[in-house]
């Protein structure tokens, strides 16, 4: 089971992932807008539009504004995704030297480690706090209940699980993992020559729930971050006036009105069965 989590699972995974993904996106950049739908107050530019769509994304504006218990769990938890993101690309990649890195005078190797670890540690106690309190509204709010789906209560539980695992490995000292054991177990993955599993069950359950969950990801509401996306390109666009009329279509002569064609005058009596060609 450990070689088939840690060296068959991980293509699997990410082959659908990549290919979820790509779906959907084509999916949505294939639908047609024949008409600009932006809404008030338009951006007069695509830098003001770009930077409207940034501050939405950086304060989750909306939900600030219209939901704010929502806001106490999903803005701390989106920002401790995103940290943990980072800190697991540079804490691993760097072995945790990356303040190091950055400051090589001011901060030692070893510093940089505790602090690569204190950080670790913060990042993870906001996520689960706040993924447990956005799973407990769900339960304590009846109007939130009535909205939600079982799959609702799965994606935060799955988020809980491999938060919890994270954090608990960050502080039990026997059930952690050292940067140079994940940076070698992964660096076989992406080179294409796996290396077997670290001996170590916390990391192996850690690893394998990721991969669940990034193979529901592209199927499930999970995707909401490239939604948002997309929604905000298509409403906080600069307007542009439309042209008159609906693109593509024919216009009919109602009956009784009289226009020309082809230098005749026609009265028509009657609603034509098809519309009439250059009017």
């Amino acid at each position: 089971m450990a070689y088939f989590i840690g060296t068959i699972l991980p293509y699997i995974t990410v082959a659908i992932f990549l290919g979820g993904l790509t779906w959907h996106l084509w999916r949505w950049t294939a639908a047609r807008i024949p008409h600009f739908i932006a809404l008030s107050p338009f951006p007069k530019s695509w830098a003001g539009s770009v930077g409207f769509i940034v501050w939405q994304i950086l304060l989750f504006w909306n939900i600030l504004k219209f939901d704010r218990r929502l806001w106490i769990g999903a803005w701390p938890m989106h920002v401790a995704i995103g940290a943990i993101l980072g800190g697991h690309i540079l804490g691993i990649y760097t072995l945790g030297l990356q303040f190091h890195m950055i400051f090589p005078y001011a901060i030692s190797e070893a510093l940089s480690e505790s602090l690569s670890d204190l950080l670790g540690k913060t990042i993870g106690v906001i996520f689960v706090a706040a993924a447990a309190y956005l799973l407990y509204r769900r339960f304590a709010y009846d109007r939130v209940a009535a909205i939600s789906a079982p799959s609702d209560y799965l994606h935060l539980l799955l988020l809980l699980i491999i938060g919890g695992i994270g954090v608990y490995m960050r502080f039990v000292p026997g059930a952690s993992l050292h940067y140079d054991e994940a940076r070698h177990f992964l660096a076989g993955l992406f080179l294409f020559r796996p290396e077997p599993l670290p001996d170590n069950v916390f990391f192996l359950l850690h690893f394998l729930f990721v991969q669940i969950l990034m193979i529901i990801f592209p199927f499930s509401k999970l995707m909401h971050p490239f939604g948002m996306l997309w929604n905000r390109w298509v409403v906080n666009r600069p307007y542009e006036e439309p042209a008159m009329g609906i693109p593509g279509a024919q216009i009919v002569a109602p009956a009784g009105v009289i226009y020309e064609d082809s230098g005749r005058t026609i009265r028509v009596e009657h609603w034509p069965r098809f519309p009439v060609k250059g009017v």
